[in-house]
C-alpha cells in the first residue's frame, strides 16, 4: 500500500511564507521614506554651523558685525554656502536687540521646513561684546 503525499498543503504553506514575507519587508521599508526630511534638515543644519565656525575661525564674523558690514557678510555666505540653499542671517545683542537694519539675506522664503542655527559670537577686540547670530537655512525647490 502505498501513501499518498498530498501536495497542495504544502504548496499553501509556501505561500503563506511568502505573503507574510512581503508584508513584513514592506512594513519595514516605509519608515525609511520619511528619513529623508530629517537627515535633510540635519544637514542643514551641519552646513550652517560649520559656515558660521568657519567665518569666526578668523575674526571675520565679529568684524563685520562690528563695522556692521552686512552686504559684505551677506556675499561672504552667498559664496560660502552650496547653491540651492536660502538663507537669513539676523544679528542680534546679548540682551536680543537685533543690530542689523539690512536684510541678510539671499531672498524670499522658499520652504516651510527651515532650521535655525544660533551662534554666540565674541567680539575680537579689547571691547568685550557678545553677539548672537541667528541664521535660518531651507532647500530651494523642497517640497512642504
Amino acid at each position: 500500500m502505498k501513501i499518498q503525499k498530498c501536495k497542495k498543503g504544502q504548496i499553501r504553506v509556501l505561500e503563506a511564507f511568502f505573503a507574510a514575507l512581503l508584508i513584513f519587508s514592506s512594513i519595514f521599508l516605509v519608515p525609511s521614506a520619511t528619513t529623508p526630511e530629517k537627515q535633510d534638515l540635519s544637514e542643514l543644519y551641519s552646513i550652517g554651523m560649520n559656515v558660521l565656525l568657519q567665518l569666526d575661525a578668523d575674526g571675520s564674523l565679529s568684524n563685520f558685525i562690528k563695522n556692521e558690514s552686512w552686504n559684505d557678510l551677506r556675499i561672504c555666505l552667498q559664496k560660502m554656502l552650496p547653491s540651492g540653499v536660502w538663507f537669513n542671517l539676523t544679528v542680534l545683542t546679548a540682551r536680543g536687540v537685533q543690530l542689523n537694519n539690512f536684510s541678510i539675506s539671499n531672498g524670499y522664503p522658499v520652504s516651510e521646513r527651515k532650521v535655525s542655527v544660533e551662534y554666540l559670537c565674541v567680539s575680537s577686540d579689547s571691547a568685550y561684546k557678545v553677539y548672537i547670530v541667528r541664521l535660518q537655512l531651507a532647500r530651494v525647490g523642497s517640497n512642504d
